[in-house]
C-alpha cells in the first residue's frame, strides 16, 4: 500500500463508532447495529485474496444499500418526530389563555419569541441531537456504501485487466 493512501487508511481507523438504528412496530426508534473502524479492512482490496472479495461485493454492495436505506427511513421518523414536537411546543406558546382574565392582558408573542421559548428547553436539544445522530448515521452509512460501490469497479478493472496479456497487476 503506498504511503499517501496509508493517511486515509488510519485516519478511517480512527473512526468513531456509529449506530445504525431501526424503526420498531409502534414506530420507535432504538439502536440496531454498531458500525465500528473494522469497516475500514473490508474496503480496502487485499490482493491475496481476490477471488473472494469478487465473489463477496455484491453482498456488502446488498447490504450497505439496506443499512443506508434504513438510517434514511430513521433519520425522516426522527425529523418527523422532531417537527412534530416543535410545532406543538409553538402552539403553545402562541395559543391564546383559556383564561377571559388571562387572555385579555395576553399578547402574540413574535415568531422569533416564540421560536427561543422553545428552544430553550431541555426537550429541544435531545430532539435535535437525535436528528443529528440519525443524520450523522446516514451520511456514514452512504459513504461505506459508495467505498464498496469504488471497490467493485477496482475489483472489476483488476479482473478484467488480469485476462488481457502483460497487463498491470495489483502489487503492494
Amino acid at each position: 500500500m503506498s504511503t499517501e493512501l496509508d493517511q486515509y487508511i488510519q485516519r478511517m481507523q480512527n473512526m468513531r463508532p456509529f449506530n445504525v438504528y431501526s424503526v420498531d412496530k409502534s414506530g420507535n426508534v432504538k439502536p440496531w447495529y454498531e458500525v465500528t473502524a473494522n469497516i475500514v479492512s473490508e474496503l480496502v482490496i487485499q490482493p491475496y485474496d481476490m477471488a473472494l472479495q469478487v465473489q463477496t461485493i455484491s453482498n456488502q454492495i446488498q447490504f450497505w444499500g439496506q443499512m443506508e436505506s434504513q438510517c434514511k427511513r430513521v433519520w425522516q421518523i426522527e425529523e418527523r418526530n422532531y417537527r412534530t414536537w416543535r410545532d406543538a411546543k409553538y402552539l403553545e406558546f402562541v395559543r391564546v389563555p383559556d383564561d377571559p382574565d388571562e387572555a385579555a392582558a395576553w399578547k402574540k408573542p413574535s415568531d422569533k419569541i416564540a421560536t427561543a421559548q422553545y428552544r430553550q428547553l431541555p426537550e429541544y436539544h435531545k430532539k435535535w441531537e437525535a436528528v443529528e445522530r440519525a443524520e450523522e448515521a446516514f451520511n456514514a452509512s452512504h459513504n461505506i456504501l459508495e467505498g464498496f460501490r469504488a471497490k467493485k469497479d477496482m475489483l472489476k478493472s483488476y479482473v478484467y485487466r488480469s485476462h488481457e496479456d502483460g497487463a498491470v497487476k495489483l502489487s503492494v
